[in-house]
């Protein structure tokens, strides 16, 4: 396990808000055309200007968690604190901001989760805040799209960075910190009733738990439920952990796989299962379970250890090993300004585990790929899309594209999210599915 690696008294969000903000003091791109294959533009929103991270697609609407920073809204003629937009994407062509619901002074809002038709057959969402004011995580009523009404917060928190809420059961796995633990670990919470917030427990790794020791530098990203799994991420430290999670007071851990040393830390780890494989004997072995595992590439201009994507056979659980690895290749794109490499993979589509052989990456200044994984020990790109600075946002300081987060609607249409700016972008792969 390599300790150290993120310095003592820094949070992960903290970290990465540092790179953001250098982010957002680039010169401008030079004028550049969209960049495309086997993938075509829908649709484009410039979401106010504001800088974006997670998106989640459910039904006919997109829910956007922002970075810190402020903009206009139009909708209130008021200059508003960076928080949560939701946008009516009925139409794919024509997306709508229908509110945004401002965080709080200085505060990061990037992380957002919904539940719509709950228990009580209302709509709910789940977004974190770390500011000065209030760090931890807020749940807002959202039934009526226009008036979102606040109802409930957990925290106060020593971070909150993002988190998974499970709609069939309730149960919200949150990334954060809890007073005496060290670094970002998994919180579990009961919200069955959105209202009244239920802690659950905390896991972490042994180092990280009160009384533990070599826990800094170590800092969960953000977990991916899938039935009872649970797939965690260490940004810092480098930890892929799978848990058991099906008794949630007492998740037990099945595998642990450290990849720092020699590589960096992982971001996140999907899972794609069931996938029938070539160049096997029928019946032994031939259908195996896979996790697509991503790092982030942090620093501008290609200046640190180049990042890259994973393929880890995870068929026996326990004893999960890579056999493939992917990025892109360089071209021109550590010239050209901003971050360049892998982030955030579509990890829903309309809400559901994404499965298929399709893995969809946000790549910074690369934009979209991709990648096939039906032959999951030889991924290749199937295809791209690098968005075009529209007009209005090709102003000093907003720099280059930077695609940040990417999810799937019920249509199979695809949405990008982005770090500088660039706002919103639907896209349709026209490639072989």
């Amino acid at each position: 396990m390599k300790s150290g690696f993120l310095p003592s008294g820094k949070t992960l969000s903290g970290v990465l808000a540092g790179v953001a903000v250098l982010t957002g003091f680039l010169t401008p791109s030079p004028a550049r055309t969209a960049e495309a294959h086997n993938v075509r533009l829908l649709g484009h929103s410039d979401l106010q200007g504001r800088s974006s991270l997670q998106i989640v697609l459910k039904g006919n609407f997109a829910y956007i968690g922002h970075h810190r920073g402020e903009e206009l809204n139009p909708l209130t003629g008021k200059v508003e604190p960076n928080g949560t937009s939701l946008v009516d994407v009925s139409n794919p062509r024509e997306p709508r901001v229908v509110v945004h619901i401002p965080g709080k002074k200085g505060a990061e809002s990037r992380a957002v989760q919904v539940s719509i038709q709950h228990f009580d057959g209302r709509d709910y969402l789940l977004r974190n805040q770390e500011s000065d004011e209030f760090t931890g995580f807020e749940v807002w009523d959202i039934t009526v799209k226009t008036h979102p009404r606040l109802v409930s917060i957990i925290g106060p928190l020593q971070a909150a960075h993002k988190s998974w809420w499970d709609s069939k059961t309730g149960y919200a796995y949150l990334s954060g910190t809890q007073p005496g633990w060290r670094g970002q670990h998994l919180i579990l919470y009961d919200l069955k009733n959105p209202h009244r917030p239920k802690f659950v427990a905390n896991w972490g790794l042994p180092q990280q738990q009160p009384g533990g020791s070599g826990g800094d530098g170590v800092s969960l990203h953000h977990p991916v439920i899938s039935g009872n799994r649970a797939y965690l991420s260490y940004l810092f430290g480098g930890d892929l952990v799978i848990l058991d999670i099906a008794d949630k007071v007492k998740p037990r851990m099945i595998a642990h796989l450290d990849f720092s040393p020699p590589f960096s830390g992982i971001h996140t780890a999907v899972p794609y299962n069931g996938l029938p494989v070539s160049n096997f004997t029928k019946g032994r072995g031939d259908v195996r379970n896979f996790l697509v595992v991503s790092e982030e590439a942090l620093a501008l201009n290609c200046q640190e250890l180049r990042r890259q994507i994973y393929i880890v056979d995870a068929t026996e659980e326990a004893h999960p090993i890579p056999v493939a690895t992917f990025k892109v290749p360089d071209g021109d794109f550590c010239e050209r300004g901003g971050r360049f490499g892998p982030h955030q993979f579509a990890e829903t589509k309309d809400g559901e585990p994404i499965g298929g052989t399709l893995v969809y990456i946000a790549y910074f200044n690369a934009g979209l790929r991709v990648v096939d994984i039906s032959d999951p020990y030889r991924p290749r790109e199937a295809g791209f899309f690098i968005p075009e600075p529209s007009a209005a946002e090709k102003m000093p300081g907003r720099g280059p594209i930077q695609t940040n987060d990417v999810d799937l609607d019920y249509r199979g249409f695809i949405y990008l999210t982005d770090r500088a700016g660039h706002g919103l972008h639907i896209l349709e792969y026209t490639g072989k599915k």
